[in-house]
């Protein structure tokens, strides 16, 4: 069987659990964001995942009670008549929303032992016809391989589990969602894989497009160019933790046994000397740049290294990594746009650049959020820690990210988007500091994007 696994990003590696004991068990799962096809707009991905599947199965836990996204899934299975199953991960107060659709109907409960093999269970019996079968019963044989239209005209099944406790409820659901036409819909049923054409990008569109961090790089369309040819995108989160760049002395604050750590910024008569020790705020000779714009797997960088001594904490040193391009295919990063980025009036041509203080506005036009938090691989891999005394311990999601912007007057100083904890949108720092985010932006020729959309 095909089964959509709908969860909240908060419980993704639980998620990832239940879909690879599913799929060891032989049936298919599409789970986002593995699933969602790079170049494809995500939330067409979603609801075609969704339209080819057998059975949706939501990880119900309080983040996917509130979250708009699994309530949009859910809607969408139960108005095409696919079966639900509901694996619930913790106690919830459904909210009014999701209990339109998962408590109007009768609920039994029942003990089991291993919740997992519940789950096992009910796909088989799904499999096996559609007839349910106890949770402590298998089924003795697997007649009908998969389960056909006739079946997804049957009553949805929600089977909530816990632990400690199961339950089933078969519900007659129906409500429909307008994302795409019928038309569309209809072209995607008949072919073997679902298919998104989409004819034009939008601001405040959403799509996957290349990799890092082994998994899909989501990105926003913030701008476009008035005959619609190129648009910017930039990443919907921030992807990683590093410093814009590391001092060329090799060792942060100290250069030819000089200790510079009791300096403040106005100390520094000599701007050179400022930058050789704490890192150059010129985004063109950055080692951030460099890193972007890079598609080989050793990253040729002018001056100093981003070597881990070379930065405040001694940490998130990338001279080894990869660059940032070096894991899209020729074809993404032919739709890339070399574009000629003016910095405090110098220019550059980039392929991947971070923002300036200017070109934040394209964000508000697109309806955008400014603030954003860091992806669960960027928080994993970074050693500072800095997100959790920055940010978390103050109760707030949201961590700074770096701009292309210089400070004035300063060497060693850029400005960064702030986390939202207080009114100021943004603030400066040592371009030195490794703990803060990175969240790039490109320019995509739409023509060449929309090829690899279509695909």
């Amino acid at each position: 069987m095909y089964i959509f696994i709908s969860h909240s990003s908060k419980d993704a590696e639980t998620a990832l659990k239940v879909c690879s004991l599913l799929e060891n068990a032989g049936h298919q799962c599409f789970i986002a964001p593995r699933d969602i096809r790079s170049g494809h707009e995500y939330a067409a991905e979603l609801m075609l995942g969704i339209e080819r599947s057998d059975a949706l199965l939501i990880l119900l836990s309080n983040h996917s009670n509130t979250s708009p996204h699994v309530l949009r899934e859910v809607e969408h299975a139960a108005s095409q008549s696919i079966p639900i199953l509901v694996y619930k991960m913790e106690e919830v107060a459904l909210t009014k929303s999701m209990e339109y659709f998962l408590m109007t109907h009768q609920w039994v409960n029942q003990k089991v032992d291993t919740d997992i093999h519940v789950i096992l269970d009910c796909v088989e019996a799904l499999r096996s016809g559609g007839e349910l079968l106890s949770l402590e019963s298998k089924p003795e044989s697997d007649p009908k391989p998969n389960l056909n239209k006739q079946h997804r005209n049957m009553k949805s099944i929600a089977i909530g589990i816990a632990i400690a406790a199961a339950t089933i409820l078969m519900a007659a659901i129906g409500m429909s969602v307008g994302w795409v036409s019928e038309q569309e819909l209809e072209e995607s049923r008949q072919q073997e894989e679902p298919v998104f054409r989409k004819k034009e990008l939008a601001l405040g569109d959403t799509v996957t497009f290349g990799t890092y961090n082994d998994e899909p790089v989501l990105w926003r369309v913030i701008h476009l160019s008035q005959d619609n040819s190129k648009a910017v995108l930039i990443t919907e989160n921030i992807i990683t933790m590093k410093a814009f760049d590391a001092a060329d002395s090799g060792t942060f604050n100290k250069d030819n046994g000089e200790d510079y750590w009791k300096y403040s910024g106005e100390d520094f008569a000599d701007k050179a000397l400022e930058a050789r020790v704490r890192g150059s705020n010129e985004w063109n000779a950055s080692n951030i740049r460099a890193w972007l714009n890079s598609d080989t797997q050793v990253v040729s960088y002018e001056g100093g290294h981003p070597v881990k001594a070379a930065m405040s904490d001694m940490k998130n040193g990338y001279e080894d990594e990869a660059g940032f391009l070096y894991y899209f295919t020729p074809e993404e990063r032919e739709a890339l746009v070399e574009t000629q980025v003016n910095t405090a009036g110098t220019v550059t041509e980039d392929k991947v650049f971070l923002l300036n203080l200017e070109e934040l506005e394209w964000l508000k036009e697109a309806d955008v959020s400014i603030l954003t938090k860091p992806t669960q691989a960027a928080v994993s891999q970074d050693a500072t820690k800095w997100y959790s005394g920055y940010s978390l311990d103050y109760g707030v999601e949201n961590y700074f990210w770096w701009l292309r912007e210089p400070k004035e007057d300063r060497a060693s100083q850029c400005y960064m988007v702030s986390n939202g904890l207080t009114s100021d949108l943004t603030t400066t720092q040592t371009v030195g500091t490794e703990g803060f985010g990175i969240r790039p932006a490109i320019t995509v020729d739409t023509g060449k994007f929309l090829i690899l959309v279509s695909e």
